[in-house]
């Protein structure tokens, strides 16, 4: 065989394998577009993010008051919410690439940034003195506040005691909940100071807009994955069109966990919130003994 000849074939080999290569790849993009989402993986994802949610959440039931409501008392008021987001559909149908965690990745995000973050950060706003105390000073501090562990609670969070001796005397009355935004800080408050959380219905057009169906009906938490590459869907997609990501090559789904968890608070919530200093932090000019005021001064005695 000539050169030439073989020149030709080898160039005729090269374009039919860029063609099958081509026509390869649109096959299995085109099934990937096609694809029907697995109803294992989309109800792992539901029930797996509802139980994270529904754990989470349970960390806070002892900062629950007691009281169904405060009888007309003025109040304050903090929401934490669901999220939704985008995530690759391949994750959701059957025989792609796996993802990791598909099915608890939005969980964890709005465990930590929105669970663990605004709830411990409502008693920051609902605080009306603060302290910064020596480790030394902590339970002295605690104790020189009147601290009745029938009338009053202590509510921790992520709390170093290394270093204070003293600490067990005040251990057992302690009540500790996670934060991703507050360290090293005790609030001190009474019982009947404690903040009402209440788990609120969504509105029936924002289940519908979103396609929610209920998957916990103590703690109001919903949730659904709607398959952004059907056109059905397309208004969805729309809502998206800002976040430039082209729908057509990069194929998503849109992830929502949705709840509203109200932290509700008497406006007069008598809430004492003790920092402890670090050395290695500037936190402002560190208070003495003596400058600590009872949680509830004693009424004087009328003759």
């Amino acid at each position: 065989m000539k050169k030439k000849e073989i020149k030709k074939l080898k160039a005729k080999s090269s374009k039919f394998i860029d063609v099958l290569e081509t026509s390869i790849e649109k096959a299995i993009e085109d099934a990937r577009l096609n694809a029907d989402i697995d109803y294992d993986k989309e109800w792992d994802f539901l029930i797996n993010s509802k139980d994270a949610i529904v754990r989470a959440l349970a960390r806070f039931d002892n900062i629950q008051n007691s009281a169904e409501n405060f009888d007309g008392q003025p109040t304050i008021s903090f929401g934490v919410n669901g999220t939704m987001n985008l995530f690759q559909k391949s994750a959701f149908t059957s025989g792609d690439i796996p993802h990791l965690n598909a099915d608890t990745i939005l969980s964890q995000q709005i465990v930590y940034q929105n669970i663990n973050y605004y709830i411990p950060n409502a008693f920051l706003s609902a605080r009306k003195k603060r302290y910064l105390l020596r480790k030394d000073d902590l339970v002295k501090g605690v104790e020189r506040l009147g601290f009745d562990a029938e009338r009053d609670v202590i509510v921790a969070m992520n709390l170093n005691i290394y270093g204070i001796d003293d600490f067990n005397k005040i251990e057992d009355n302690i009540i500790k909940i996670p934060s991703t935004g507050v360290r090293n800080v005790l609030f001190v408050l009474p019982k009947a100071d404690l903040p009402i959380l209440k788990h609120k219905d969504l509105d029936i057009d924002e289940q519908k807009e979103h396609q929610l169906g209920i998957l916990d009906e103590d703690r109001k938490i919903y949730g659904s994955l709607i398959d952004l590459t059907q056109e059905a869907n397309s208004k969805h997609r729309d809502k998206w069109k800002n976040s430039n990501i082209d729908f057509a090559t990069d194929l998503k789904v849109q992830l929502t966990i949705a709840f509203i968890t109200e932290v509700v608070w008497k406006a007069n919530a008598n809430v004492v919130q003790i920092n402890i200093e670090n050395s290695l932090k500037e936190q402002g000019i560190v208070n003495e003994l003596s400058d600590i005021e009872e949680l509830v001064p004693k009424r004087e005695d009328k003759n």
